[in-house]
């Protein structure tokens, strides 16, 4: 499989990082409004980059905490060390360790540590998604009930429209919501079928990469604002379960738009 060697380095490491950040003495601070950083953000982003270096020393890395400006470019990591900071920082385990391998322009190796309930979800591109080394779709689950997923309504984004018309259409039709405030974890499960809907407008690649991949590979449809196609850069995250939500999706949420 392509990109072997990467993926083996990062389930043969990660784990280990996370459980030596364990043992460390935790502090945080705020970074911007309402945004924090811990120690163990850092711990982890460190030993992620040093253990990825020893092995591919010319790639390159565009990482959440101390390179967020660096130019996405072939053989580019990309690196959230927990997705999820302010759960972790309130003793919540709804967070995640997410990284992406960016490479001949797409996205091509995803990995998702969820600690919380000791999950590895990974995909490559063209080779599947995988959870705990068993290959899943996104519509083998069974439908129980319509569930609803958001992340960024408090983000610093000014535009909350469609957060309000989901919002409004959810309180209308008794729709349960869920906000779990880890967008990796979400997209996680919103891969494995959890979720009917999710949506979100938040455009951090660190934040979203991972996570696209692991939809595109288990087969969930991921749209924009215009009902089109999801592409790398849109404003506006749509993941629909199944061709039966895209409908509700257009009929309900983007009619007229």
């Amino acid at each position: 499989m392509k990109y072997n060697e990467e993926l083996s380095l990062l389930r043969n490491n990660v784990k280990e990082i996370y459980d030596l950040s364990r043992n460390k003495v935790i502090s945080s601070n705020l970074k911007g409004e309402q945004d924090i950083v811990t120690s163990t953000d850092l711990f982890i982003e460190k030993e992620l980059v040093k253990t990825i270096k020893a092995m591919f020393k010319d790639d390159f890395f565009l990482t959440e905490e101390y390179s967020n400006l660096a130019e996405l470019r072939n053989r580019t990591w990309i690196i959230d060390p927990i997705d999820g900071t302010s759960n972790y920082a309130s003793g919540l385990s709804e967070y995640v360790i997410q990284i992406a391998l960016f490479d001949e322009g797409d996205i091509q190796l995803s990995y998702i540590y969820y600690p919380g309930q000791n999950q590895e979800y990974y995909a490559v591109k063209d080779f599947g998604a995988y959870l705990n080394e068993v290959r899943y779709k996104v519509n083998n689950r069974l439908e129980t009930t319509f569930m609803i997923s958001m992340v960024g309504i408090t983000h610093k984004t000014k535009d909350k429209y469609y957060y309000k018309k989901i919002l409004d259409v959810a309180i209308e039709n008794k729709y349960k919501m869920r906000m779990l405030g880890s967008i990796g974890l979400e997209l996680a499960l919103s891969s494995n079928g959890i979720f009917e809907l999710f949506y979100s407008n938040v455009t951090n690649v660190w934040d979203l990469y991972p996570g696209i991949l692991l939809l595109r590979e288990a087969g969930a449809i991921l749209l924009n604002e215009k009902g089109l196609t999801y592409q790398l850069g849109d404003k506006n995250l749509f993941v629909c379960k199944n061709d039966k939500v895209v409908q509700f999706l257009k009929e309900r949420i983007l009619k007229n738009e």
